[in-house]
This record gives C-alpha cells, sequence and structure tokens, in this order.
C-alpha cells in the first residue's frame, strides 16, 4: 500500500517538468520570479542584466518594466547574442527600444558614466547556461570533447594556452584556490609530466589526466572541481565580480538594488563579503563614513525549492543574495 502512494506522487509531480522545461529553449532561468521581484521596485528604472544567457530573466524584467524603463543586457558569447537577438526581435525593433544588447562582459557596464547615479538595479546570474554546456565547443564541459579553450568570448589567454605554460605550482594554485580541489598538487604533478610527452589540446585529454589520478567513485565532482577552476581562470571571474561589484554599489542610484546568483562557495563568499562590509550595521547611524551604504534584503541567501530543482537540476547549488543601496 505505501509503494502504490509513493508511486501515485512520483508520477503528479513528472507533469509540470516537462510543462515547464518545454517552455524554455535555451536556458531556464534560475529563481526568476523571486531574482526579479527582489530586483525592481520602480518601473521605469534602468537595470542592467549582466549575464544575458538566454534571454530568461531578461525576458522577466521586460514584463516589468513600463515604456519609460530600459535593461542593458550584457553577454561575452556571441551565441548568446545571435539567440536574443532573434528571442527579443520585436522588444529590439521598437522606437525607442527598452532593450539594448551589448555583446561584452558585464564589467564593462561600469565604465559607462551615463550610469553614475542613474541606473537602478544589476541581475548577475553567475551560472554557465544549459546550452553551453550540453553543447560545448569551447571545453566547459568535460562530457564534451572540444579543444581546451574555456574563454566566454574570444580574447584573452585561453585553458590551453594555461595548461601548457603554467609551472606545477601555478596550476597547482589555480586548482587548489578555484577548484578547492583536495589532489591538487597529483593532478598538477601529473599535467606537467603529461604535457612533455605532447601539448595538452582537448577536453578528453585533460579528463584522461584527471582520472588516473582520483578512484572512480570521485571522478565526477573532481572533474566538476578541475573545470571550474581552470574556468574561472581563463576567465578571471572572481576579479571581475569583485570589482564589478564595488563600481555598482558605486554608481547605483539611491533605492537601487543588486542582486546576485552564485553557484559556488567562492563566488557566494566574495558576494557576502561585499555586501557586508558596505551594510549599515544594526542599531548605528554613521553619516562621517563615505563609503556607500547598503540594505542587505536577504540576511540569507535564498535557494531554489524542490519543485524547482525538480524541473532544472543545474539549480541546485544556486544561492541568491539581494542588497539596497540607502
Amino acid at each position: 500500500m505505501r509503494l502504490a502512494v509513493k508511486k501515485k506522487k512520483h508520477k503528479k509531480r513528472q507533469k509540470p517538468i516537462r510543462t515547464e522545461a518545454a517552455s524554455y529553449d535555451y536556458h531556464l532561468p534560475v529563481l526568476g520570479e523571486k531574482s526579479v521581484e527582489l530586483l525592481i521596485n520602480r518601473q521605469d528604472g534602468i537595470y542592467i542584466d549582466g549575464t544575458l544567457g538566454g534571454g530568461g530573466h531578461a525576458a522577466l524584467i521586460l514584463r516589468k518594466l513600463d515604456s519609460g524603463g530600459n535593461l542593458w543586457a550584457f553577454d561575452k558569447d556571441e551565441n548568446s547574442i545571435r539567440h536574443c537577438r532573434i528571442k527579443f526581435e520585436e522588444e529590439l525593433n521598437k522606437k525607442p527600444p527598452r532593450l539594448v544588447l551589448f555583446n561584452c562582459g558585464f564589467e564593462e557596464a561600469f565604465e559607462q558614466p551615463a550610469l553614475a547615479g542613474n541606473f537602478s538595479g544589476l541581475l548577475l546570474d553567475l551560472g554557465v547556461s544549459s546550452m553551453q554546456l550540453d553543447t560545448d565547443s569551447r571545453g566547459l564541459s568535460y562530457r564534451v570533447n572540444s579543444s581546451l579553450d574555456m574563454r566566454f568570448g574570444g580574447s584573452g589567454i585561453s585553458a590551453e594556452d594555461l595548461l601548457n605554460s603554467l609551472s606545477e605550482e601555478q596550476i597547482y594554485q589555480i586548482l587548489r584556490n578555484y577548484g578547492e580541489e583536495p589532489r591538487s598538487r597529483a593532478i598538477a604533478r601529473t599535467i606537467v609530466t603529461r604535457r612533455k610527452l605532447s601539448r595538452i589540446r582537448t577536453t578528453f585529454e585533460l579528463r584522461e589526466i584527471v582520472e588516473s589520478c582520483v578512484p572512480k567513485p570521485q571522478q565526477i565532482r573532481t572533474l566538476s572541481r578541475v573545470f571550474q577552476a581552470f574556468r574561472i581562470a581563463v576567465n578571471r571571474e572572481l576579479e571581475v565580480l569583485e570589482y564589478s561589484l564595488r563600481k555598482a554599489i558605486e554608481m547605483l542610484a539611491p533605492g537601487g538594488r543588486i542582486v546576485v546568483i552564485s553557484y559556488h562557495s567562492l563566488e557566494d563568499r566574495i558576494v557576502k563579503h561585499i555586501f557586508k562590509e558596505h551594510a549599515i550595521k544594526k542599531g548605528t547611524v554613521d553619516t562621517s563614513n563615505t563609503v556607500p551604504k547598503l540594505k542587505l534584503l536577504t540576511t540569507k541567501p535564498i535557494v531554489p525549492d524542490d519543485e524547482e530543482i525538480g524541473i532544472n537540476p543545474r539549480s541546485r547549488s544556486a544561492k541568491l543574495r539581494a542588497a539596497e543601496k540607502i
């Protein structure tokens, strides 16, 4: 009798999974409704979607804005920009358009003097999109055999360059600091030994090296950490995140908001630290401090519920933090 009850519950859950997943053709926006609810507190503001991806969050933001609102959306990935030009064709053809697309990193938004004191919110979803992972040709996924590029854009040093030129100690530091990988030393040593035979060029070559250092039950988690570490190093993700958050706080209009969705402890730690550093301490009114002040909108990170994880398993590790400039 208990088995029958469990089976019935399982069947009921399958219907929304298929229905919801089918409504997005590129990337499921993680914590979509909640992130946009926290982001927008004026419908005529200028907002930045720093990680456009498939446009899932952008679509939700545009629904909340009135004719006076504007969304500036950034992405280094040309495929993302190309996809969203089609997805938002009608919106982009409006006179004047409410949406502007930028094929560059979100850090470049804060080089725009026109935004200083005038923009109302920043949304960063720091995850790699499902499309990038499932149809990867740049080495972001250990599941797809491709060149070891890992660059979100077309410029800069590739993962192949790093793997074949850095010292063993430098590779070890990348794996330890950006991947928090327990076997960093052994993997770094094996990479240096292996590249003496021939240049390491593909994801499967790197995967083979990692698997040779790790017991089979632990290989998947280790591969995830290793590929994450080199991706972060190639794209300087943590440095860019810290720089952008500090500039955003400085340039944000009073009442403006920052919402960040992170996927691993390194990112979340930076967001938490910077928000806390700029937050008003309870019970104090310090007018002498010239550092911009924030009000935390999330004392603890918001995480996806079981229903969202069932629809989009890649959302499992997401943490959302939000703050408002006061």
